[in-house]
């Protein structure tokens, strides 16, 4: 038996790019890879049983407050009156913390698509775990605490089932 997350969106499954996180025995491992690398660019053991949602919780901690921080930083452009494709620009190609996710969700957040790639009763669902096992190991994680409080709004908002780049309208602008 193993646990498999799988890191990245249903665009990069549908394009055979995903990463998947195996938990379990080697051999389990050797078996698991050989049924995920149809979908998977990158099949990675990360140790026990369990490991695997470990580390894919990890990605999502950074995952989550990083998009919280996009969504931060393109309500601040627009509100300075930068264009959206100046900040586009600046976060997609030219910033020094671009990455595939400022690549993906930008874009979106700029024209107000919030087509689900990830929802954020999702992302919600994953920043309450790291929380409660950050509780559980007594580490503090003040910036995914902080981003976790924001994608619960956004759900009181009732954006449960939209991307959860969605999150931008917790800021308080409303686009699309």
């Amino acid at each position: 038996m193993v646990d498999a997350p799988v890191i990245g969106t249903s665009v990069l499954v549908e394009r055979r790019q995903a990463v998947v996180l195996v938990g379990g025995e080697n051999e389990a491992f050797e078996k698991a890879r050989e049924v995920v690398s149809h979908f998977a660019s990158s099949v990675v053991h990360v140790g026990p049983n369990g490991y695997g949602l470990y580390a894919k919780l990890v990605n999502n901690a950074l995952l989550g407050s990083y998009v919280a921080a996009l969504a931060e930083v393109v309500n601040l452009g627009e509100a300075m009156g930068l264009s959206g494709d100046v900040i586009t620009d600046v976060l997609v190609k030219l910033s020094s913390a671009r990455s595939p996710t400022s690549e993906l969700k930008v874009p979106k957040m700029i024209k107000g698509d919030f087509s689900v790639q990830f929802a954020t009763k999702h992302m919600r669902k994953d920043l309450d775990l790291v929380s409660k096992e950050a509780s559980r190991l007594g580490v503090p994680i003040p910036l995914a605490s902080l981003s976790l409080q924001l994608y619960r709004i956004a759900e009181a908002m009732g954006l449960s089932n939209e991307d959860f780049s969605a999150v931008i309208k917790v800021l308080g602008r409303v686009k699309g």
